[in-house]
């Protein structure tokens, strides 16, 4: 089965991605339900990840570690699932072939228009678009196989990766990744980016 593939986002997709920066965040702080009347702008249902829409983590112009949405075409949404396909959101996880799509288009680095939004990559992280070459998902632990040296990704550079594989496996980010490169494998970590739930109106 082919790898999936990332699918350009319309016009609008910087809208989304510019609102996205402005909203709260837990950690650094997201709204995961309906939109919010505030006075600032808000993040309306873009946690846990829909099918085909995976969240790739980049630091803003002022460092925050941001969770920017992409979508991904995917070979088993066009066949159909099926009684043996991937696990629903609801579910919790999902087919591993997105979260290795999330974290090599991760590697990859921003778009032109996350650029122009001032997105980056943590300096320690090379753009090594394809540089993961597996992700097993396996309950409450994701291990991501990757060709680069992780032991010397400073601490930002391993949150992006975590978060972007924690949130494409589950739909919470609710699991543990490992790190495994050339020079070894890093302690699972955790995600510091977690969904908060919108207060109550």
């Amino acid at each position: 089965m082919r790898k999936p593939t990332f699918r350009r986002r319309p016009a609008g997709g910087l809208t989304a991605l510019l609102v996205l920066a402005g909203g709260p965040l837990a950690g650094c702080g997201i709204q995961e339900t309906a939109v919010i009347e505030a006075g600032r702008p808000v993040v309306a249902d873009l946690l846990p990840p829909r099918e085909g829409r995976v969240l790739l983590f980049f630091f803003s112009p002022d460092d925050q570690l941001l969770p920017v949405p992409r979508i991904v075409d995917d070979p088993w949404q066009r066949a159909g699932a099926g009684a043996d396909g991937p696990p629903t959101a609801e579910e919790g996880t999902t087919s591993e072939s997105l979260p290795l799509a999330a974290v090599n288009g991760l590697l990859a680095g921003p778009d032109k228009a996350e650029r122009r939004a001032g997105l980056r990559n943590a300096p320690s992280l090379p753009r090594a678009a394809n540089a993961a070459d597996r992700v097993v998902v396996d309950g409450s632990t994701v291990e991501v196989g990757l060709r680069l040296r992780v032991t010397r990704l400073a601490a930002p550079a391993r949150d992006q990766l975590v978060c972007t594989a924690a949130y494409a496996a589950h739909a919470r980010g609710a699991v543990a990744v490992s790190l495994v490169g050339l020079d070894g494998r890093l302690a699972p970590a955790d995600c510091p980016v977690r969904p908060v739930p919108a207060p109550a109106r």
